[in-house]
């Protein structure tokens, strides 16, 4: 999500420049997600779509009056939100209203989700050569960078920037 975010910052910083390019990267990259996210707090799919349209909008209306956005992610969310509770509160709908916490199904389904993600990855790391195992350990679980794996593991920063690439792209190879 590290990558994710310093993306979007950058299509915000061309928004903000009035670069109707940098709106559109911004909108495509994020659009997606904050319909999961919105759809987690209403199944409304048509509401979801309105609020998310009124926030892309409001965003571009006042690109060069809003003061200074430190996390345009957060920020995205948070609007977000806020539309979607606005928008049940003029419908008088207390059950959308109040979603902003999913309900313990959700949790269970979510849970239940992320552990057959889990097991899957699991698998597919213990196919990986041990090297690319450990580059993938240090570099995502310990958050070291190249040049600190390269330490660690005795060899040249390429090498463990490809180490880390090649992982990476067999575990997605599997989804």
């Amino acid at each position: 999500m590290a990558d994710i975010r310093h993306e979007i910052k950058q299509h915000w910083n061309d928004l903000v420049a009035g670069d109707p390019a940098g709106f559109r990267a911004l909108h495509d990259l994020t659009y997606d997600e904050l319909f999961r996210y919105a759809h987690r707090l209403t199944r409304d799919r048509a509401g979801i779509r309105d609020a998310l349209q009124e926030v892309y909008v409001a965003i571009w209306q006042r690109r060069d009056k809003e003061p200074p956005i430190r996390e345009p992610w957060v920020f995205l969310l948070t609007a977000l939100r806020n539309k979607l509770i606005d928008a049940a509160r003029k419908k008088k709908d207390p059950a959308i209203a109040h979603a902003a916490v999913p309900s313990p199904e959700d949790d269970i389904i979510a849970a239940e989700a992320v552990a057959e993600r889990t097991a899957r990855l699991a698998a597919r790391l213990a196919e990986l050569p041990e090297r690319q195992r450990e580059a993938l350990h240090l570099r995502y679980r310990v958050e070291l960078e190249y040049d600190d794996i390269a330490k660690v593991m005795g060899v040249g920063r390429q090498v463990a920037y490809n180490y880390v690439n090649r992982g990476v792209k067999a575990l997605r190879k599997g989804e």
